[in-house]
């Protein structure tokens, strides 16, 4: 590993982010042990350079559930049923169907990004 990615100066300036410790313990004996208390200190809207950057917005629009008052997105935390075509929002536990695009396309192999 480069020298410069050991510098706490370096991982504040790239991540926006500083800790108060740079060894995790390993024990629950070392944790007892420990001075300082572990936290972290965060910059909320620091520009991050694009090797730090989230990756771009999808190419489509978020697929929402149906219930007027929910509006909740599908997420990793959906249960789907392939064999019906159909997602439960973990939220309400609304069964909502999937547009013609994705039902056409989805499968236990082949997911929504």
């Amino acid at each position: 590993m480069q020298q410069e990615h050991w510098d706490v100066s370096y991982t504040e300036d790239t991540s926006g982010t500083r800790l108060s410790f740079h060894c995790w313990p390993s024990s629950r004996l070392e944790a007892t042990r420990c001075v300082a208390p572990i936290g972290a200190l965060y910059t909320p809207l620091k520009k991050l350079p694009p090797s730090c950057a989230p990756p771009t917005a999808l190419q489509y629009d978020p697929i929402r559930c149906s219930t007027a008052t929910c509006h909740a997105v599908l997420n990793p935390y959906c249960q789907v049923d392939f064999r019906t075509k159909l997602w439960v929002c973990p939220f309400c536990l609304t069964r909502n169907h999937f547009p013609p695009h994705y039902a056409e396309n989805i499968s236990e192999n082949n997911l929504p990004a």
